[in-house]
C-alpha cells in the first residue's frame, strides 16, 4: 500500500522504498527499455549521448509504466469496480493496456480535439472512451462526474504517489544502465515523469544533474519555478500535443522546484528538427513532446564531459504527422 504522507515529500530517500516496490510490481509486465548512444549526437556535443527508449514500451510511452502501477498497488479494489481517468493521449492508451491485461474495465475521458490516432489505438487496447469538450476543466469535471456517479477508481495521470513511484522505475534502470554521474534530460507536462526519475536518480546517484524540458508554447512548469508557485498557464496549439497540462501537479512541483537543476523551453521548429534529426540519423519514431529533450540537449552549453541521457518519452505520433515533419525538412 502506498504511503499517503509520501504525497507531501519531496526528499529522495523518502520515496526510495515505494519506488523499489513499484518496480518489482513492474518486473512482471514490464523489460528495461534500451539505453543506446547515438553517435550523431555523441559527435555533435563532444560527450557521450545516450538516448532511453521509452518509444519501445507496449503502448510508445513511458506511460504503461504509471498506468500499471497505479492499478496493481490496488489490484483487487480495480478489479471490483474498474477505473477512470483522463488523457491527452499516452495515459489513455496505458490505462487502456494496464487494465485489459490485469482484467479491469477502464474509461477515460478524453477532448473531441485530442489525438484521433491516440484516441483509436485507446479503445484497440480496450479502454472506452468518453469524449468531453476541449478544455481540461471539461476533462476533469467529466471524469470526476464518471466516478461519483459509478464508483470507478481514478487514476491519476501525473500527480498522485502511485503514478510518480511508477516513473521512478525508470531512474532506476537508469541508474543499472549508466555507470557514472550523467546529466539527465527529461520532457515535462504535469510534472510526473521528471519527479519518479529525478526522486530514484537522486536518491542512488545524487551527483547526477537533472533537467526538465517543456515547449514554449506550454511553459507551466518554467513558469511556476519563477513564481515559486505552481501556477495555470493559458492553453496554446503545439506540436507536442503530450506536454499540454496547463499547471504542475501539486505533488510533483515540490520535488522538480528542490532537485531539478532547471527547466529549459525548446520552439516548435526545435522539436520538429529533433523528430526528424531522430528519424534520419537514429531510425527512430519519436513524438514531438518526447523529442524536446533531444531538442534542449543541442542548445545545452558545450564543455561538460559526463554522459548526457535523453529520454524520448513516447513514438506515438500518426503516421501523416511524421510524414508532414519529414517533408518539411526535406
Amino acid at each position: 500500500m502506498v504511503q499517503r504522507n509520501l504525497a507531501q515529500r519531496s526528499d529522495p530517500d523518502s520515496w526510495a522504498g515505494e519506488i523499489a516496490r513499484a518496480r518489482e510490481r513492474l518486473a512482471v509486465h514490464l523489460t528495461k527499455t534500451p539505453l543506446v548512444e547515438s553517435d550523431f549526437l555523441s559527435r555533435e556535443l563532444g560527450r557521450p549521448v545516450l538516448l532511453k527508449l521509452e518509444s519501445m514500451q507496449p503502448i510508445g510511452a513511458f506511460k504503461v509504466r504509471a498506468a500499471l502501477n497505479s492499478i496493481l498497488t490496488h489490484l483487487d479494489e480495480c478489479r471490483s469496480t474498474g477505473v477512470v481517468t483522463n488523457s491527452s493521449g499516452n495515459f489513455a492508451q496505458a490505462v487502456a493496456y494496464a487494465a485489459t491485461r490485469l482484467g479491469v474495465e477502464s474509461t477515460i475521458v478524453m477532448m473531441r480535439g485530442a489525438s484521433a490516432f491516440k484516441r483509436r489505438r485507446t479503445e484497440a487496447f480496450g479502454g472506452n472512451v468518453v469524449l468531453c469538450e476541449d478544455s481540461f476543466e471539461a476533462r476533469f469535471a467529466a471524469t470526476e462526474r464518471i466516478r461519483v456517479e459509478t464508483g470507478l477508481r481514478l487514476l491519476h495521470p501525473y500527480n498522485s504517489p502511485e503514478t510518480i513511484a511508477g516513473n521512478g522505475t525508470l531512474g532506476l534502470e537508469l541508474l543499472e544502465q549508466v555507470s557514472s554521474a550523467f546529466d539527465l534530460y527529461v520532457p515535462i507536462s504535469g510534472g510526473g515523469l521528471i519527479a519518479g526519475t529525478t526522486l530514484a536518480v537522486k536518491a542512488g546517484r545524487p551527483e547526477c544533474s537533472v533537467f526538465g524540458v517543456q515547449s514554449e508554447a506550454n511553459p507551466s512548469m518554467k513558469l511556476s519555478l519563477e513564481a515559486g508557485r505552481p501556477v495555470r498557464t493559458a492553453p496554446a496549439p503545439s506540436l507536442a500535443d503530450a506536454l499540454t497540462v496547463l499547471e504542475p501537479g501539486s505533488q510533483t512541483f515540490p520535488v522538480v522546484q528542490e532537485h531539478v537543476e532547471s527547466v529549459e523551453l525548446v520552439s516548435e521548429e526545435g522539436m520538429a528538427s529533433a523528430v526528424r534529426l531522430l528519424a534520419v540519423e537514429q531510425k527512430l519514431v519519436v513524438e514531438p513532446g518526447a523529442a524536446v529533450s533531444v531538442a534542449a540537449a543541442l542548445a545545452a552549453p558545450r564543455g561538460r564531459d559526463r554522459p548526457l541521457v535523453c529520454v524520448l518519452s513516447g513514438g506515438n505520433i500518426a503516421p501523416e504527422s511524421l510524414r508532414e515533419l519529414l517533408a518539411a525538412g526535406s
